[in-house]
């Protein structure tokens, strides 16, 4: 009975280890999106160093994908807890042209990713920066590609506040993507070997401090009886760590509900008295005045014996 309890907790555990593995493989990752059975991914855009390219007036634009750009923002005037996307480094401040976005959108001119919620936008009232960001596949550009500036309003350089940002790579390409039926083959494979592992560690001590083998006999012996006393031993330290647990809780709580606060309140005398008792000092010049007290009147007692000695003897 104890064996089929056992075998029952362990294979309950591996299903719901599995079970919130498939969930995070049925669920979307970020900077990813499916169209038309295609498959985009933009995460190997991340960078962790920005990209930096010119505005149209010539200044610098510092952008990243789908995190936040690594270059210290400077009077952007939006809050310092949120995460900027992309920022233009003008004469005497830097604007952001977004904050973080990690949906993408397939739109007739290509991959688009939008950024919104920057930098107020000069003399303009609840109009904040914003860009849009067209991703173009291009096989020929091996590596991430360097994005460019199309267009801005207004023109201006010191006034513009909405961006459109062109952007050449490989990585806009449709890829492959990794099936669900190929995911959870992988998924297995991981957590067997995980499981095989634990099963070694946990036999091989099983075998060394409970059967006391030593040398090679100590080493883990995979066949099912074998495996049924080593779920047997895990189970019983399990349940024998917890009794413990549960015993010192019992146990502290008892003493918690039995302790009379009121006896743990000393009053100032007692505490005079208990540092008196307590000084080596004081001790010792306590037995010294004692000691001053007994001679005197040792002294005192020789001195009568002789007056009443010389009233005798007249």
């Amino acid at each position: 009975m104890f064996y089929a309890n056992g075998l029952s907790a362990l294979l309950w555990a591996i299903s719901m280890f599995l079970g919130s593995g498939l969930m995070a493989l049925a669920d979307e990752a970020p900077c990813t999106l499916h169209h038309e059975g295609n498959y985009y991914n933009l995460n190997p855009l991340k960078a962790s160093q920005d990209y930096e390219f010119k505005t149209l007036g010539g200044h610098s634009f510092y952008l990243n994908v789908c995190r936040r750009v690594t270059t210290e923002p400077w009077s952007t005037g939006v809050p310092n807890n949120v995460d900027i996307a992309g920022l233009v480094r003008k004469d005497h401040h830097d604007f952001a042209v977004g904050l973080v976005n990690t949906t993408l959108e397939m739109r007739d001119t290509g991959l688009m990713l939008h950024l919104s919620n920057g930098s107020p936008c000069p003399g303009e009232d609840n109009l904040y920066g914003s860009s849009s960001i067209r991703f173009l596949c291009n096989p020929s550009v091996y590596g991430a590609g360097k994005p460019v500036v199309i267009s801005q309003f207004p023109e201006d350089d010191n006034e513009a506040c909405q961006y459109t940002v062109e952007w050449q790579t490989h990585f806009a390409c449709p890829t492959g993507e990794r099936g669900l039926i190929s995911g959870l083959i992988v998924f297995l494979v991981i957590t067997m070997m995980i499981l095989l592992m634990l099963l070694i560690v946990f036999s091989t001590l099983y075998n060394r401090f409970v059967l006391g083998k030593r040398g090679f006999d100590q080493l883990a012996r995979l066949s099912k009886v074998h495996l049924l006393e080593v779920m047997d031993f895990c189970m019983e330290l399990f349940r024998s760590a917890l009794d413990n647990v549960r015993s010192s809780g019992n146990r502290w709580a008892r003493l918690t509900r039995d302790v009379n606060p009121a006896s743990y309140q000393w009053s100032s005398r007692d505490e005079e008295q208990a540092m008196i008792a307590a000084d080596p000092l004081e001790d010792e010049h306590n037995r010294e005045l004692q000691d001053t007290n007994v001679r005197r009147n040792d002294m005192s007692n020789g001195t009568q014996g002789v007056d009443d000695l010389g009233t005798i003897r007249s």
